[in-house]
């Protein structure tokens, strides 16, 4: 996703929130779904930890991909679990991105 789109889905995007992550989504006019990581060092101070993140919202990602259509989605980082809390995390992501593939009206 480019960098200017970021902005756009920040600003005008539907918003869920959870311990580890913000999830930001648009509609975006395209038949798949993208997607946008923010891993700042004033949360995760090490890189080994950002990118450790970033890998982990990506792999979830492709696993409901397809279910996603025509949305840009934007990953922000709230604060970075610990290694063993990564499932947790994992776990987190999924749901919030199974979340947004949902139907309004949970139907």
């Amino acid at each position: 996703m480019r960098r200017e789109l970021y902005g756009e889905a920040l600003a005008a995007g539907k918003k869920w929130t959870r311990r580890y992550f913000t999830l930001y989504v648009r509609p975006n006019g395209e038949l798949l779904a993208r997607i946008g990581i923010i891993t700042s060092k004033r949360v995760a101070p090490r890189a080994v930890d950002r990118n450790r993140m970033k890998r982990l919202v990506r792999e979830a990602f492709r696993s409901v991909r397809l279910r996603l259509p025509g949305r840009d989605i934007v990953v922000q980082l709230r604060r970075c679990p610990s290694r063993s809390s990564t499932a947790t995390a994992r776990a987190e992501v999924i749901r919030l991105l199974e979340e947004c593939a949902a139907p309004p009206g949970g139907n």
